[in-house]
């Protein structure tokens, strides 16, 4: 191993400590009055909203929003905000450019308002923007010379309100409406071709979906009361946690892998941690990888289910949720370069809030209520304290990268706009990136820098090594997942690139092990991962 093992902590700490927008709010809220929620909000919402200075406010302001458009509030679903989590996942899968997330762009805005079109999308190609010359290029004549015209693209959406659900057809009236994206250059910047018009019609249909304009309160009852002055519209309480999967496919593809029957592995894996979260808050990231020799595409599948049973086998958690599959970064590259659909390695992920024990969790995905990947997994899990001091489990990875914009706290191997996809197969390859990350708890804080001193030191065994690898003792930076250094929770993130080693390493298990040391504390902490090279 080289000496020098390439660290990511340079853009993760620019990326951990630029979460914040306001020193008042946490990334989440920050983030949700930035985002495609504005789209929905009346004047007086966006008015109330530049008011807001804290968490507790905020939070206030958020359930009421969501419960404002609740089309069923006698029920515990919100259909609202769950048809709004997946369009904008979708939005942001289908449209980013750059650094602008596809849920904030002109197509991605049209698609979270009015779904998906009703007929099929057409998109034909436009002369493009014209590219500047300087004015000192002259012909021999002394004309300018003409310039190059690049190609460029428009699409036209189409809705048809008789085809749409009765709620958005009836905003509409009884006109086909049509909605022009061009993109001049061709470099995938769609935008609206006639933006006043095409706004004013999203901002009104956006309202309808306002079905309880005079809610004032959110409390926990299972009564609406109505006054002269307030008005309280409650679900009922939340009551027992799901337990039992409601698609009977789903049930049987849970109960084949009970059975020892599992035909629907495919080389998915699970992982998992014990995670603390900048609010003190404990849970347990769950993600399923996928590799591409599974066969699925991105839009493979439409549910991510599972069940979680206890050391008893009795189910204590299930959950059938609308999600997409995820492409790793290294993949979405790759699938920007080909022009057909193929399989690339896919992720879906989720929270799940679970105390200490030992369970057993098996999920999968699905199409149309169809299994097509379910993996299984052992859970031992310990909760940690807010207080506690320690560290995770080190996830490794060969995929940490920056997002657009910052995730939710206790958002699945998320950490501000820090996306960690972890290697759920444990299987690199000999030039990839082997990355890991481990979360640090409440280590002692140097009264000078307010921050963490700590030191690693790591080892590489395993394969046909006749002795291990080793990299010396030194300074391992810790960032703090708030944003803010302090006491809290904090990242050890870096990486070996394998592919820059001396001698490659051939194909076998191996194993990385560190040793991180708390300089103020004293304490030490060994950790260590199996991984394989093929």
């Amino acid at each position: 191993m080289r000496s020098a093992i390439r660290n990511v902590l340079a853009t993760a700490a620019v990326v951990l400590l630029a979460t914040s927008a306001f020193a008042a709010l946490s990334p989440e809220y920050v983030q949700f009055g930035k985002g495609p929620a504005q789209y929905f909000m009346t004047p007086d919402e966006l008015a109330k909203w530049k008011t807001i200075s804290t968490d507790a406010d905020a939070k206030a302001f958020i359930d009421l929003f969501w419960m404002r458009r609740d089309p069923t509030p006698a029920t515990p679903a919100n259909e609202f905000k769950s048809n709004f989590d997946q369009l904008v996942k979708l939005a942001d899968e289908k449209f980013g450019f750059r650094r602008t997330p596809g849920s904030m762009t002109d197509r991605g805005k049209t698609l979270i308002i009015l779904t998906t079109p009703t007929e099929t999308i057409k998109q034909e190609r436009i002369p493009g923007a014209a590219q500047d010359l300087s004015s000192s290029e002259q012909t021999s004549t002394g004309g300018p010379i003409t310039p190059p015209v690049a190609t460029g693209f428009r699409q036209t959406w189409t809705y048809e309100p008789a085809k749409m659900p009765k709620l958005l057809g009836n905003a509409l009236g009884t006109a086909t409406i049509t909605f022009v994206f061009v993109d001049p250059s061709g470099v995938g910047d769609f935008r609206f071709d006639r933006a006043r018009e095409s706004n004013a019609i999203l901002d009104k249909v956006a309202q309808v979906y306002l079905t309880q304009p005079n809610l004032t309160a959110v409390t926990q009852q299972t009564t609406t009361t109505t006054t002269t002055k307030t008005t309280t519209v409650t679900k009922p309480a939340a009551g027992a946690v799901m337990t039992q999967l409601k698609t009977p496919a789903f049930q049987a593809a849970v109960d084949q892998v009970k059975a020892g029957k599992n035909e629907l592995a495919k080389g998915s894996a699970i992982s998992y941690a014990e995670m603390v979260s900048p609010t003190g808050d404990y849970y347990v990231p769950l993600s399923l990888y996928i590799p591409k020799s599974a066969g699925l595409t991105t839009d493979a599948a439409d549910t991510f289910f599972g069940v979680v049973e206890d050391a008893n086998g009795t189910p204590v958690f299930a959950f059938e949720d609308p999600q997409k599959l995820s492409l790793t970064p290294a993949s979405a590259r790759q699938a920007a370069a080909t022009p057909t659909p193929e399989p690339h390695d896919l992720f879906m992920d989720k929270t799940l809030n679970l105390p200490t024990g030992k369970y057993n969790a098996i999920v999968g995905v699905a199409k149309a209520g169809q299994p097509l990947i379910v993996a299984s997994k052992e859970l031992d899990l310990t909760s940690v304290s807010k207080e506690a001091t320690g560290t995770s489990k080190m996830v490794l990875s060969n995929e940490i990268y920056e997002k657009t914009e910052a995730a939710p706290v206790k958002s699945p191997f998320a950490f501000g706009k820090l996306k960690i996809v972890p290697k759920g197969d444990l299987v690199f390859g000999p030039k990839d990136e082997l990355s890991y990350f481990v979360e640090l708890h409440n280590p002692g804080i140097d009264a000078t820098t307010n921050l963490p001193k700590m030191q690693a030191k790591l080892e590489l065994s395993g394969g046909k090594l006749t002795k291990p690898i080793t990299a010396p003792l030194s300074d391992a930076p810790a960032l703090p997942l708030s944003g803010t250094p302090g006491p809290g929770q904090y990242a050890i993130i870096s990486s070996i690139p394998l592919g820059e080693m001396t001698k490659p390493l051939p194909p076998g298990d191996y194993v990385l092990k560190m040793r991180l040391i708390d300089t103020l504390t004293k304490q030490t902490y060994n950790l260590e991962r199996s991984f394989k090279i093929q």
